[in-house]
């Protein structure tokens, strides 16, 4: 197990890139990014915002702070989407002002600054899997994107991806053989269909032993979840809920 925080800093936003009508990815940089060491794909970095009208106080090892910091300040989890060159991307979902990450998100420009502490492994590759699936709504589709740029070329892979339309799709990178498929919910709030387990549990699986990873709204990562351990009985299975529909902060 990996230290956490390896790393701490002020990081600058260098640039914007829109990937979609509601996500944004910002490429962060700086000196104190300058050794950020990434090893997997996908792996979490925490961003941080300081408690208003107080300067930012960065957390010491073990995630340690001084008495009634880190309640007073805001920090959430993102997925390291690339790391290059003393880049870091992270890519944001934008939705509206619910929280204090959202609307740092929506106002953000070139030249301002945000805490950072990471990063922490969130997945390892495995070449010697005969398959891998990967399930993700918005939230989750940074990782899932990360992690099929890494799987083995020729392996047999999966992933279904739940969007609100085509608008939203990405092209995805992948030397494995994958089959991806797109998921639309429509007019459909966000987190409350059953589109990802439904396609799950239709889903012909191949031969041998594979791995899923799944990322989005908790209690659609949960159907996911139990379907592959118990009615599969798939063991390598690291599905993970990122936030909770019926509160909207759980977005940030």
């Amino acid at each position: 197990m990996r230290p956490f925080p390896l790393r701490t800093g002020l990081a600058e936003v260098l640039r914007l890139e829109p990937l979609g009508p509601r996500m944004t990815r910002f490429v962060l940089g700086g000196e104190a990014l300058a050794e950020f060491p990434v090893e997997q794909p996908g792996e979490i970095v925490t961003l941080l915002w300081p408690a208003r009208g107080r300067d930012l106080v960065l957390p010491e090892a073990g995630w340690r702070f001084p008495p009634g910091v880190a309640a007073a300040q805001h920090a959430r989890n993102y997925t390291v989407r690339a790391w290059d060159a003393g880049e870091l991307s992270v890519d944001f979902v934008l939705h509206g002002d619910h929280g204090r990450a959202a609307r740092w998100a929506a106002a953000a420009r070139p030249g301002d600054r945000i805490g950072f502490a990471g990063p922490r492994v969130h997945w390892a590759a495995e070449p010697d899997a005969d398959w891998t699936l990967l399930v993700a709504d918005e939230t989750g589709l940074p990782a899932l994107a990360a992690i099929a740029e890494t799987l083995p070329a020729g392996q047999p892979a999966v992933a279904f991806v739940e969007v609100t339309d085509a608008r939203e799709e990405q092209p995805l990178r992948c030397a494995a053989d994958l089959d991806l498929r797109w998921l639309h919910r429509g007019d459909a709030a966000p987190g409350t269909t059953t589109l990802l387990e439904d396609a799950v549990r239709s889903l012909a699986l191949p031969a041998g032993r594979g791995r899923a990873w799944g990322g989005g709204e908790a209690r659609a990562m949960r159907g996911v979840r139990r379907h592959l351990r118990e009615a599969r009985e798939i063991e390598d299975v690291n599905v993970l809920g990122y936030w909770k529909h019926r509160n909207t902060t759980s977005w940030d």
